[in-house]
């Protein structure tokens, strides 16, 4: 089934295992709970006579957040849908009933949580210093200026990233340069934060193969 986010607009995919079960959202990672009932598997009549019916559970229980049915005093699995109401999943055969993450389909998220608005704005801006330089070359240094607060406003979207996983996984990018590749292309999910700190790499090998090349006074 197809939702969207509402918060985000974030078009995603989920398979009705998910329905009712709460996530955070793969684009803006806000809470939000998968629209929809989950099937429940359809069980098979009796061979002779109808099972008794279903006792009222003992008054002070709560209702099953996924399915809305009555639980007894201190139940903490629903037998109509299978839900745990202690690890918050619906379980199957002592499994839980969908595996994976949901998939949020590429191409569809909105223009403001893709990166190419913002890499367009770079490369106007370091268009307008070139040629602003020619004229005067100081404003060559304005190439440099754009660059450099391009790289820094790139590592604190990395940092706050990290941070949101974790605690511990903020403080070892932080604090261990070579985790941050680890965490930007293995950890994270988010494309757009993969393409703009690809470009925060460009940009850092381009400066430097650019310091060797100039000659040293």
């Amino acid at each position: 089934m197809k939702f969207g986010c509402p918060h985000c607009q974030q078009h995603i995919q989920a398979d009705e295992g998910y329905a009712g079960m709460q996530i955070n959202c793969p684009a803006c990672n806000s809470a939000i709970v998968i629209p929809g009932t989950a099937r429940a598997s359809a069980p098979v009549p009796p061979a002779e006579s109808p099972p008794p019916p279903l006792q009222a559970p003992p008054s002070g229980g709560r209702d099953c957040p996924s399915c809305g049915v009555a639980l007894a005093r201190g139940a903490s699995l629903c037998t109509n849908c299978g839900y745990n109401l202690i690890t918050r999943q619906r379980t199957v055969a002592g499994r839980p009933a969908a595996l994976g993450k949901p998939r949020v389909h590429s191409g569809e998220a909105p223009w403001y949580l893709t990166p190419w608005p913002y890499l367009g704005v770079i490369a106007l801006l370091v268009g307008v210093f070139y040629f602003l330089g020619r004229q005067n070359s100081a404003f060559y240094a304005g190439i440099a200026l754009v660059l450099v607060l391009y790289m820094i406003i790139t590592t604190i979207l990395v940092l706050v990233a990290a941070f949101r996983d974790s605690v511990a996984t903020g403080f070892m990018t932080l604090c261990i340069p070579l985790y941050v590749f680890y965490f930007v292309f293995k950890v994270n999910e988010n494309d757009t934060l993969k393409v703009l700190y690809g470009f925060n790499i460009l940009i850092y090998v381009g400066a430097l193969a650019l310091g060797k090349m100039l000659p040293a006074h």
